[in-house]
């Protein structure tokens, strides 16, 4: 969404309230096993996650457990490859028939729509139909808008509030299925831009308003068929899904209905019971130990493309010293504070998170400038650090907010603070208005919590949290006002590549690692989210794991 706030907010609790899967027999015979052969077509399962998704309309939706099922029934000209692990990060055209081909300058995209595609209702599918998508995103005032703003002629588009008004810098031609995008000036992201759900397409004559309860025609793999806010919503296989397009294979199961059920602790013992076959959220601490234990050949963890740490305001006393920020790293028990996500948490201290590129896995172990993070921080060079500084004593307020378990890893933290020789004590505000509070300059709010998830594998997604140029008076996403002229550089330059070559890559590592050495803020882990399926479910040969939509609903398929 661009806006810290309310999208670390929302993937939290959507990555904390991720899709439940559950599968209720019905027409499916659960006997048998796979035996490494080949998946098994057809089926039904039942699915549930703890909460409604946000919107179940491509052009708002922006929590995970929205975009989770939106990514397998809207299709953009560009998508990401369907495969386990790391590999599910690459960009592949879905509904153009090759990659952008952008100009020299950066600042024009041309793509060719494959010719045959229809809609899950049998409409055709036309090259304009993607200016009407990016219409309904900036009309409804999408948390998406953001991304297209720099569209030529978008801002106007906006400003002048007609519906059906042209955006000059979008231009298609139906006959050819050639569709021009011309930006105000180069977005080395803008492809990454171009798969998220916000861009996929839906007919011309979809109406400007919000269609979670009928949601529109889509062209992805599966349609919804039936949605009912706060109680269920339904996918079918789509039948008039190209078969052919490499990288994005058909998927297996006939039909998804997707439950909302409240109460995790009923979700992860009907998982085991097999009357669901797959939970969205981590089972709940008090059985997750029996669930690794006794389920393992079907439960699995996976340390996704985010990041947790602790912001220090560079604008107010103590950490306006750099010294006294780099004792906060040396200090800070990241073990500690990983273990009160009852082991979701993997400790570390890169900024950038695992599978993006520019990450060094090493910084998360032995090369931390500031010990292992697996370790027992030193306390003792922190204390005297924060004597030297003469800040020793020091009133400090560390900000968090009520969500399970920001509120007790924020009070861990102030009592860390305290241990290091500060007098710090915890400031709880309520989730809602948290990011806004500590966002606005007259907070003036100190330290405290902060987390990011990915909304595209590209480094910029997450260095323009620490980007001196993205500092405000209000709704500050940078809240530790760090602006390190070198980094800020950077980023603005990098920003500029079209592509993140290997090359470009490396010149991400080198900022990340700046920004970690130079101790602008205290990451301390990574968080990790679960695959839980029933029996019925092949997890060893039907279960892959997206690094951008999480469990990929494609690629299940029963026993």
């Amino acid at each position: 969404m661009g806006k810290l706030g309310r999208r670390a907010l929302a993937l939290l609790v959507a990555c904390l309230s991720m899709m439940v899967i559950g599968a209720c027999g019905g027409d499916d015979d659960s006997g048998g096993s796979s035996g490494g052969g080949a998946a098994k077509e057809g089926g039904s399962i039942t699915i549930s996650q703890t909460s409604q998704p946000d919107y179940l309309d491509p052009a708002l939706s922006y929590t995970v457990n929205g975009w989770e099922p939106l990514s397998t029934v809207y299709a953009g000209l560009i998508g990401y490859k369907r495969a386990d692990g790391q590999a599910g990060s690459e960009l592949i055209p879905v509904l153009a028939q090759d990659m952008p081909k952008v100009s020299k300058d950066g600042t024009t995209y041309e793509l060719t729509l494959r010719k045959g595609l229809k809609y899950s209702d049998g409409k055709p599918v036309k090259a304009s139909d993607f200016e009407h998508s990016i219409q309904r995103v900036l009309n409804l005032e999408s948390g998406g808008s953001a991304f297209f703003l720099g569209i030529k002629g978008a801002e106007d588009y906006v400003k002048n509030a007609k519906a059906e008004a042209d955006i000059p810098g979008i231009e298609a031609d139906d006959a050819t299925g050639k569709i021009t995008i011309t930006l105000n000036a180069p977005d080395g992201t803008f492809s990454n831009v171009l798969a998220m759900p916000f861009a996929t397409f839906v007919p011309g004559d979809t109406p400007f308003k919000n269609l979670t309860k009928d949601p529109p025609p889509g062209v992805g793999q599966y349609k919804i068929t039936d949605s009912v806010p706060n109680r269920q919503f339904v996918m079918e296989k789509n039948k008039l899904f190209p078969t052919d397009i490499p990288d994005d294979p058909p998927a297996k199961i006939d039909k998804i209905t997707t439950l909302i059920v409240k109460n995790a602790q009923k979700q992860a013992q009907d998982v085991i019971s097999g009357k669901l076959d797959y939970m969205q959220d981590p089972p709940p601490a008090d059985i997750k130990p029996e669930v690794k234990a006794k389920y393992s050949d079907r439960y699995r963890e996976v340390v996704t493309a985010s990041t947790y740490y602790m912001f220090m305001n560079t604008r107010v006393p103590p950490f306006d010293d750099p010294k006294v920020r780099e004792a906060v790293n040396w200090g800070i028990d990241k073990p500690g504070l990983a273990r009160l996500f009852a082991g979701e948490v993997t400790p570390g201290c890169s900024f950038l998170p695992p599978g993006m590129p520019g990450y060094d896995e090493a910084l998360d172990v032995k090369d931390c400038p500031f010990g292992d993070p697996n370790k027992p921080p030193d306390l003792e060079k922190a204390r005297q650090m924060i004597k030297d500084a003469g800040v020793d004593g020091m009133d400090v307020t560390v900000w968090g907010n009520n969500d399970d378990p920001t509120d007790k890893v924020t009070e861990a933290y102030a009592d860390m603070l305290v241990k290091m020789g500060f007098n710090a004590k915890p400031k709880i505000v309520d989730g809602g208005v948290y990011f806004q509070t500590i966002g606005n300059q007259k907070t003036k709010a100190q330290t405290g919590f902060a987390n990011w998830f990915q909304d595209f594998p590209h480094p910029k997604n997450f260095m323009f949290l620490v980007d001196g140029a993205s500092i405000q008076d209000t709704n500050n996403q940078n809240y530790g006002n760090i602006d390190d002229p070198e980094i800020t550089k950077g980023i603005a330059e990098l920003n500029k590549e079209p592509e993140v070559t290997s090359e470009v890559a490396d010149k991400w590592k080198d900022l990340n690692d700046k920004l970690v050495e130079r101790a602008w803020m205290a990451p301390y882990g990574h968080r990790k989210l679960a695959t839980f399926f029933s029996e019925r479910m092949d997890f060893d040969n039907c279960s892959n794991f997206s690094p951008v939509w999480n469990n990929d609903y494609t690629s299940w398929c029963l026993k």
